[in-house]
């Protein structure tokens, strides 16, 4: 049973999802970020703790959209803690 993160965001004026999985037998296999509509993006977490992996997860999804403007859909900045 996998567990997922998942934002609603405006990314570069367009409407968007971040999402991160946590795993699918088991918290810490099969990872994944994913932007929108793209294809996933697969990670082998550090750790095997929740927490632990959103971390990695969120740090990976900010590194991917540094060069972008991410808001919420009320229009503020986007807050990744």
């Amino acid at each position: 049973m996998s567990i997922r993160w998942i934002r609603n965001v405006i990314v570069d004026n367009e409407e968007s999802t971040l999402e991160i999985q946590l795993g699918y037998k088991t918290i810490g296999d099969r990872c994944y970020i994913r932007i929108g509509n793209e294809i996933e993006e697969y990670f082998a977490p550090t750790s095997l703790g929740r927490y632990d992996i959103v971390e990695e997860g969120v740090a990976l999804l900010q590194s991917r959209l540094i060069n972008s403007t991410v808001t919420t859909p009320e229009g503020q900045v986007y807050d990744w803690q």
